[in-house]
């Protein structure tokens, strides 16, 4: 459900397309912030990372990389550290900061059930601690030039949808209309994009939901036959639709700004539906995972786990493997709409890069 694009080991030796990069969001960018936290939506431990350099789990919730370590090679940039680390100050904070958090949402209140989490209007917050640091280690102007030439990407909302307003027993559906709790969350988000332009932000991707209604935990939770939940998709498309146009209009309002919308629906839908052009051959079922579909929750220590991952689809009951993040990241970073709007990445930083 979080993008751009890979590149090789040998490319990242290059000079980097944009000086840094600035990641928000949920567990599909969360690269180790919730580790220490009281939660239950953590991934410090096996199997997760099992093809991370290492065999190390870090704290991403994939098998190896995530959507955002993607995103960085593409960009020639080394993986982006996490705000958590006590090691992130200085000059350490120069090529970026992953801030985001497994489980949180864009409400505040968004994956409570998990325990504690970071909601995205205090991840901006804690970007705006850094920007100070960022202004004492170079300077004023060499902290707005950074800012203004580097990429600050938003992946948000899965969790404010599947395990606030749908979650069993949640009282949100009697207090709101579906698209009532839509235009508040995206009216929200809008003011997290626009206090993250206050702060010097220029450049900023915003990514849509993906096809929240194919994955595995919903497949479980609504006891499907195993084909997508069309009700929860269209939840996803109206979001992303509504998501767009907003976006658009703020960045015609906002002087100098380039906002994009990545829609993380198209090729997670396109893979489910034709898994042979991804090379997958489970599209429903989780490599790690227990009860229908492995749907039940994250993958645990303990559960079963597949042999093959590359055949999967999906690593465990919410997040793709990372064979499908980087072909996901690929289309967004290649393809302008219906993948990005208005350009592809790579067009926009073309363009960021010839300012």
């Amino acid at each position: 459900m979080a993008s751009m694009a890979f590149m090789s080991e040998g490319k990242r030796k290059h000079e980097p397309l944009v000086p840094a990069l600035f990641i928000f969001g949920d567990s599909l960018a969360d690269a180790g912030n919730n580790n220490n936290l009281t939660t239950l939506a953590k991934a410090n431990y096996v199997p997760y990372g099992r093809d991370f350099p290492g065999s190390i789990p870090t704290g991403r919730f994939s098998n190896g990389y995530n959507a955002m370590d993607f995103l960085s090679f593409k960009l020639g940039l080394p993986l982006i550290p996490i705000y958590a680390d006590p090691n992130t100050k200085g000059e350490n904070l120069l090529k970026g900061v992953n801030y985001a958090s497994g489980g949180s949402g864009i409400e505040s209140y968004s994956g409570g059930t998990f325990g504690e989490v970071t909601p995205l209007k205090n991840q901006v917050q804690n970007f705006i601690n850094t920007k100070k640091e960022i202004v004492l280690t170079i300077g004023e102007e060499g902290a707005n030039r950074l800012l203004s030439k580097a990429i600050f990407y938003i992946i948000t909302a899965n969790n404010d949808w599947l395990n606030t307003y749908y979650f069993p027993l949640s009282p949100l559906p009697e207090l709101y209309t579906k698209d009532e709790f839509r235009d508040n969350l995206i009216r929200k988000l809008v003011k997290q994009v626009e206090r993250l332009y206050c702060n010097g932000a220029r450049n900023i991707v915003v990514a849509g939901l993906g096809a929240v209604g194919c994955i595995p935990s919903q497949l479980n939770r609504y006891n499907s036959n195993g084909s997508c939940i069309g009700f929860l998709n269209k939840i996803a498309r109206d979001y992303n639709r509504v998501l767009r146009v907003k976006l658009r209009e703020l960045n015609n309002q906002l002087p100098n700004s380039t906002i994009l919308f990545n829609n993380m629906y198209i090729p997670l839908n396109e893979a489910f539906h034709n898994p042979e052009t991804f090379g997958f051959k489970y599209v429903n079922k989780a490599c790690c995972g227990i009860g229908k579909f492995g749907g039940f929750f994250i993958c645990m220590p303990e559960y079963p786990v597949c042999r093959k991952e590359k055949d999967y689809l999906f690593w465990d009951a919410y997040h793709p493997t990372d064979r499908m993040l980087k072909q996901m990241v690929d289309l967004l970073w290649e393809n302008g709409p219906p993948y990005s709007y208005p350009v592809s990445g790579k067009e926009a930083v073309s363009r960021l890069t010839q300012q």
